[in-house]
């Protein structure tokens, strides 16, 4: 398969307990099987740096949305005590002076249900709403550095694909200049063509062979750093396609593409929850200074050995039968409303500096959103309009190098038999080599102006 390299594995040796291991030689299907543009999409998603950092970003902003929300729920807790309280009771102790005696021992055990509800606390509530908003913008984030990854990994596959090919038309050149050399010396020898020309065509296959080391190299080069942009070994190869895709037209009516755009760019979803969260913001300003309503409940059975045997015996003392000298009632319920209201008398103008803060804030994010959303109109008029740039120049390519074919073939022929000489069928065949490249440019500006119009309308991930 072409634009593929063989990368040697050195084995080496372990020292282990003391005794030299020698590992087994590496298989050789321990290489990472190659991967096709879809594969790699998937797998720069799953390790590119960004990707991953984006993603522990939206995990925090969820940690803490779940924090911030649970503030403004019911909490409901199981409480178990036993307490145990012992000392030394002596004529000296505290109360001797009022002449209260205390009990030298004391135990409780206490096991109940609480619930608690800050019903009405808007300071909690609007944190937990700013919390959502900022859970929002981490997650819409997170959506465009994988877009923005997908079309980076798309523009260095295809760069692979691009370098390929001109690797392959350097090694075409290459033999095309060699079989011109030859004929130039068969032609020397038999006096149809002089010296010069046969130093031209040697001159003229140095040349094509230092062009093919070095689109050999830039093609290994570019397959490097597309291993190295989806976070792949460096090894890793790539299935690449014969010849570069050329994909059907989209759809390309902009007012669909606009109304797309604005509902689907992340950039306009993270501009609306910051202007959401500073209308929050402004609310959170004066919530400190609104009315707190809590509720609290709870339900249980708790015990005292000391309460209940000081009962007993204080009965049995005042003439009881003991069967009639019980415990007391074990089981409780309590229920409570709290109801508080905060004013500050003198802030010495922070409320008003904090208002002021809120306002600009506002002004500015909404700002920001109308930046947003042309951006993404600017962003759709702009990749229509390259991409039909783009068709329009692959069309005109695709004619050049045809005739541009033709003629370096005709001016080789002609060589062939004296009728053409050296300089004529270097000119033609130059002009093949860059009609090529021009065809190769335009088919892959092609492919990636698609791309970019997906890019454009935050449709792109949704396309791989």
């Amino acid at each position: 398969m072409r634009g593929f390299i063989a990368i040697p594995c050195a084995v080496g040796v372990a020292l282990a307990g003391g005794v030299l291991l020698h590992p087994s030689p590496v298989r050789a299907d321990a290489t990472p099987p190659p991967m096709t543009l879809k594969q790699a999409v998937a797998f720069g998603i799953a390790h590119n740096a960004a990707v991953i950092k984006a993603q522990a970003d939206s995990e925090a902003a969820g940690a803490t949305l779940a924090q911030t929300r649970s503030q403004t729920l019911p909490l409901v807790s199981g409480e178990l005590q036993s307490q145990l309280n012992q000392q030394s009771v002596n004529a000296s102790g505290t109360f001797t002076q009022i002449g209260a005696q205390v009990s030298p021992k004391f135990s409780q055990n206490t096991a109940a249900v609480r619930g608690d509800f800050n019903g009405l606390n808007l300071t909690n509530i609007y944190a937990a709403r700013a919390a959502k908003q900022a859970y929002d913008q981490a997650n819409e984030q997170l959506r465009l550095t994988r877009e923005q990854t997908t079309f980076d990994i798309e523009t260095a596959f295809y760069a692979v694909v691009q370098d390929a090919e001109l690797e392959t038309i350097a090694r075409e050149n290459a033999n095309y200049q060699h079989a011109l050399q030859t004929v130039a010396e068969v032609n020397f020898r038999a006096g149809k063509v002089a010296g010069i020309d046969q130093l031209r065509a040697q001159t003229a296959y140095t040349f094509a062979l230092e062009q093919l080391a070095s689109a050999s190299a830039d093609q290994q080069d570019a397959r490097e750093n597309l291993a190295q942009t989806i976070g792949a070994p460096m090894q890793q190869q790539f299935v690449l396609p014969a010849t570069v895709p050329e994909p059907p037209e989209p759809n390309l009516d902009v007012n669909v593409l606009n109304s797309l755009a604005l509902v689907q760019r992340p950039e306009v979803a993270i501009a609306v929850a910051q202007l959401e969260q500073a209308f929050i913001a402004a609310n959170q300003v004066n919530a400190p200074n609104r009315p707190n309503v809590s509720l609290a409940s709870a339900w249980g059975n708790q015990v005292s050995p000391t309460n209940n045997a000081n009962f007993y015996n204080a009965c049995v003392r005042a003439g009881f039968p003991p069967s009639a000298c019980g415990t007391g009632p074990s089981h409780f319920y309590e229920i409570s409303v709290v109801s508080t209201w905060q004013l500050p008398l003198l802030d010495w103008g922070s409320l008003h500096a904090a208002h002021n803060h809120a306002r600009e804030q506002i002004e500015s994010s909404s700002v920001n959103l109308v930046h947003a959303k042309q951006q993404a109109l600017i962003d759709v008029d702009q990749a229509v309009r390259r991409l039909l740039v783009n068709r329009s120049n692959l069309a005109l390519s695709s004619q050049n190098a045809v005739v541009a074919r033709q003629a370096a073939d005709i001016a080789a022929a002609q060589y062939r038999v004296g009728i053409a000489s050296q300089t004529d069928v270097s000119a033609a065949q130059n002009a093949y080599l860059v009609a090529a490249r021009d065809l190769l440019n335009a088919q892959v500006a092609y492919v990636l102006s698609i791309a970019k119009l997906k890019l454009a309308t935050g449709t792109l991930t949704e396309a791989v």
